[in-house]
């Protein structure tokens, strides 16, 4: 008699993919990896108000030093659970193409669940205005009180993300 076979949730970048579809799962790490940068210790993040923070702007796991095979799949599973959370505060996430998919979700893992909830983007989405939801994007370009567009400011990674998510948003790339 043979046992039945245990089922796990997936885990990393197959739930990932599970989430959002392969096709914008490998679009979301590519764009969420290249912008975040990646370090293998735990640093100080300056804009972000000195957090701490490892791998691709892991806050919330232990801060030790990791391998980039750890930060890898940290990075899929907590992309995975963003995703899922935008999901479930999005009506009609799944409807969305791929590229407002990975806007949205890359938006929400920099600018935080909390933000994205609030947000007249989150609106403009779950009430489908399309392309003027895109031009949102570009509304989140500070930190703090400085204006990241401004290219004295030192935070211009964060304009140049935005115009990115925008860009994909849009179908543009």
């Amino acid at each position: 008699m043979s046992t039945p076979a245990k089922t796990s949730k997936p885990r990393g970048k197959a739930a990932l993919i599970a989430s959002v579809g392969a096709t914008a799962a490998a679009s979301l790490i590519a764009l969420t990896s290249s912008m975040e940068g990646v370090r293998l210790t735990p640093y100080d993040d300056h804009l972000a108000g000195n957090i701490q923070t490892v791998c691709f702007g892991e806050t919330n796991i232990e801060m030790r030093r990791y391998t980039m095979p750890e930060c890898q799949d940290i990075l899929g599973g907590s992309l995975a659970g963003y995703a899922s959370e935008v999901k479930s505060v999005t009506p009609g996430f799944d409807a969305l193409t791929d590229g407002q998919k990975v806007a949205v979700v890359d938006l929400a893992y920099n600018t935080g669940l909390p933000n994205y909830r609030g947000s007249t983007l989150r609106r403009m989405y779950s009430t489908k205005q399309f392309p003027a939801a895109c031009d949102q994007f570009l509304r989140w370009r500070f930190v703090g009180d400085r204006d990241c567009a401004v290219a004295a400011n030192g935070c211009g990674g964060i304009y140049k993300r935005r115009q990115l998510e925008r860009a994909a948003c849009l179908g543009e790339h």
